[in-house]
């Protein structure tokens, strides 16, 4: 069924108009169960004009949220400010593209695609945090949430390794209560990781199904198992995106870091699911001290805009888990190596069809960590939270502690991988 011509109608509407569409096809978009082909459409980079004018009409629209919310345009204004200075921190040069999945546009990986209500629910989340006055620990912004300790791999940097395959500790119920407990405080996205996340996949879906409309929901995955059918469910039943994990553009490499043989096929067959229902696609790769060289990272970027990837997270290699007491952290030269590639395919005009990159290291070194309560917190297989997947320090729980008191205490403690 081809899309209705309402989409494409879109370009003549002025200004209020456009606004007012906006707020039709929010409604439209948030909806926890898709049920027709209206936003099944592969994802692709906009740049150029339509990046523009899509630009203007996202500013105009945070405004309009803090207009709303403090009935002051100078308030409004300096809020928008601080978020365009937070945007500008996350990619450190200029944005030239955002990716356009489903008629909503996304910029960053970790921030809900607009129009949405789980944009909104961000937005007014990132205004907040500016009344400092009203710092009530209630501005938390995404969780990563290890839903279960299934996985038939065998990675060689699982930092869930300590806890994989045995016997499960979180019920259904404890997954729809922790769900439920973030959400009421205002959550824009939740991404679900595991172990192999698929491996509760019909828990997967019950979750997403009770949930409440206003935040993104994706899945970190190795792509194992994750064929046409169940790519639908997830489109249908309102996931907004897959992360999979590449770790090598060569098959027999990635392979042997997975531990298990054909897990780079999985990742060619996820990838193409994922984009035939329109769902945002990422990659993350672990760029480990064998890897991080210029070939390798250019002849990444070539396999990951090939495959239609919107966006690519580079991880650097931290000391836990699998790789508790090992040498992995990468040399000084090989950090500079990532953030001159990383500089250079999102701020240059000529790279603006690649995939959007992001390297929260880069960030964190300049700035600090966005994890330990502050931007986003990490709750394991058992429900215990940490400050991230690479931080591995219980603070609390979260069926049976209260979670405004263990964020306190995560940000008192902060995350120890800074």
């Amino acid at each position: 069924m081809p899309r209705t011509n309402v989409l494409h109608d879109k370009k003549s509407l002025d200004l209020n108009d456009r606004l007012k569409f906006d707020a039709l096809n929010d409604s439209r978009i948030t909806n926890r169960k898709r049920t027709s082909n209206y936003e099944k459409s592969p994802s692709r980079s906009v740049s150029g004009f339509e990046f523009i004018v899509i630009k203007t009409l996202l500013r105009l629209h945070i405004f309009q949220i803090g207009l709303k919310k403090y009935h002051n345009p100078i308030k409004a204004l300096l809020g928008l400010k601080k978020m365009i200075d937070f945007r500008r921190s996350l990619n450190v040069n200029k944005l030239n593209r955002f990716i356009k999945s489903n008629g909503r546009y996304f910029f960053a990986l970790n921030v809900p695609g607009w129009p949405s209500k789980s944009f909104d629910v961000f937005i007014d989340s990132l205004y907040a945090r500016r009344d400092t006055v009203k710092d009530d620990n209630s501005h938390l912004l995404s969780i990563i949430f290890a839903i279960t300790k299934k996985c038939p791999l065998r990675c060689e940097h699982c930092f869930e390794w300590d806890r994989l395959n045995k016997t499960e500790s979180l019920s259904i119920n404890d997954l729809h209560q922790i769900t439920s407990k973030f959400q009421k405080r205002g959550l824009g996205q939740i991404q679900f990781s595991g172990g192999e996340p698929l491996q509760r996949f019909d828990d997967l879906i019950s979750v997403s199904k009770l949930a409440k409309k206003g935040t993104d929901f994706w899945v970190l995955t190795s792509g194992y198992g994750l064929n046409n059918a169940k790519a639908k469910q997830l489109q249908e039943t309102g996931f907004t995106g897959v992360n999979i994990s590449l770790d090598h553009w060569d098959p027999a490499t990635h392979d042997a870091f997975r531990g298990m043989p054909n897990s780079y096929n999985w990742v060619e067959q996820a990838a193409e699911n994922v984009q035939k229902e329109g769902l945002v696609l990422a990659l993350t790769l672990c760029a480990t001290k064998t890897f991080t060289n210029n070939k390798n990272l250019w002849k990444y970027a070539e396999l990951a805009k090939k495959i239609g990837a919107g966006f690519v997270q580079i991880l650097e290699p931290k000391a836990v888990g699998h790789y508790n007491g090992k040498d992995v952290d990468l040399t000084l030269d090989q950090q500079l190596i990532i953030e001159k590639f990383f500089l250079e395919i999102n701020g240059i005009k000529k790279f603006s069809d690649y995939p959007i990159f992001q390297y929260p290291a880069h960030h964190q070194r300049k700035t600090g960590c966005f994890g330990a309560g502050d931007l986003y917190m990490y709750v394991d297989s058992n429900g215990d939270a940490h400050a991230c997947p690479f931080c591995q320090n219980k603070v609390g729980n979260c069926i049976s502690g209260s979670i405004d008191n263990t964020i306190s205490e995560m940000r008192a403690r902060g995350c120890q991988q800074t």
